[in-house]
């Protein structure tokens, strides 16, 4: 390396393993070292794989599942829940600090935000969150066009674009993430936060499906996540299409948009369906060892969980239950538990653990 690269690049990889063999919770420093030198050289792979080395440890799997979690269930495979799980992951995991020039990530996006295009940012950002929240794609259609027209319209470009730029991460749009920044770095090549930024984001845009915390994408867009509701809620069991039905999207707020710009039309229901259809023959992830067990998520779906595989604690647990629902939800539980890997190395003090099959 030392004949291809600076010395301090491999200083700072040096530094970064060094926390990674650390005892205290260090990964995502490690990580952000990482993200420095892939500013300056965007293709060394050793940097891109330290990263996902250092997102590899057990404790930060096991604490990064139950974080998420408590905002989307595991089983759900819905195609916008797993861009939550990603944006999620992205905001617990970033040290990008942004405070170079004249942008602060530091700050509420609010109060970074740039006071001439204010409006036109937070109706942009309204539309986005439809998409993100709630799974109405026509929000991010039209949030794409907006963005595009603050940048023309403010005195502060490089601001804005790091905001946009920011926001698309923050919401798990990598890949748009990835197309302002560079638009940024065209206009803006010596912006340091930019190229922080963009290095980062386009690590998560290469990687976002080896995440070891985050389940792999599946073809099914939303066949398990039926499945799943259908035994927790009677209710949706009863009649799905009732509870489950598509919000309607809410259009853009014409009076915080400047006077004279059109949105564009949006994308004809014929072509989305066709675009639906190529998704959906997709294969799913494969070929990537993951570190978490996910095939509980099949037996979740099937109802195919055999509590004798159970560690013998876990069975004196459920012989406690009398009530069946409640079995359930604890046997769901563990299984989603077990699934974890194991956080010692043969040879040291062990827990119990699922077994391979």
């Amino acid at each position: 390396m030392s004949q291809q690269y600076p010395e301090y690049v491999s200083r700072r990889l040096a530094q970064a393993r060094a926390l990674l063999q650390a005892d205290d919770y260090s990964q995502m420093e490690a990580a952000a070292l990482c993200f420095e030198v892939l500013a300056d050289f965007p293709d060394l792979d050793e940097a891109s794989e330290l990263v996902l080395q250092a997102f590899s440890d057990p404790w930060l799997i096991r604490d990064n599942r139950k974080a998420i979690g408590r905002h989307v269930d595991e089983w759900d495979d819905r195609p916008w829940q797993q861009r939550r799980r990603l944006a999620l992951s992205f905001r617990y995991t970033s040290r990008w600090e942004g405070q170079h020039q004249q942008y602060d990530a530091s700050l509420d996006l609010d109060d970074a935000m740039p006071a001439d295009v204010r409006d036109m940012l937070d109706e942009g950002r309204t539309q986005l969150l439809q998409d993100y929240l709630l799974g109405q794609s026509q929000g991010s259609e039209m949030a794409w066009p907006i963005f595009l027209e603050a940048f023309k319209r403010t005195a502060k470009p490089e601001a804005t674009m790091l905001w946009v730029g920011h926001l698309y991460a923050d919401q798990g749009y990598f890949a748009e993430a990835v197309d302002v920044l560079e638009m940024l770095l065209a206009q803006f090549p010596n912006s340091q936060d930019g190229r922080r930024l963009w290095a980062e984001i386009r690590w998560w845009r290469n990687y976002q499906n080896r995440i070891p915390w985050i389940p792999p994408r599946t073809s099914s867009h939303g066949r398990r996540y039926r499945q799943m509701m259908a035994q927790v809620d009677p209710k949706f069991a009863a009649a799905p299409d009732e509870v489950d039905t598509p919000f309607e999207h809410i259009p853009p707020n014409p009076e915080k948009l400047p006077d004279g710009f059109a949105l564009p039309s949006p994308v004809q229901a014929e072509l989305k369906a066709r675009v639906d259809a190529v998704l959906a023959a997709l294969p799913e992830d494969e070929g990537w060892e993951t570190a978490v067990d996910w095939s509980y998520l099949d037996k979740l779906e099937s109802g195919d969980i055999d509590s004798s595989q159970f560690p013998e604690w876990a069975q004196y647990l459920l012989l406690e239950i009398d009530d069946p629902q409640q079995e359930l939800f604890l046997k769901q539980y563990l299984l989603s538990y077990l699934s974890n890997p194991p956080l010692f190395d043969d040879g040291d003090e062990k827990e119990d653990h699922f077994p391979a099959e």
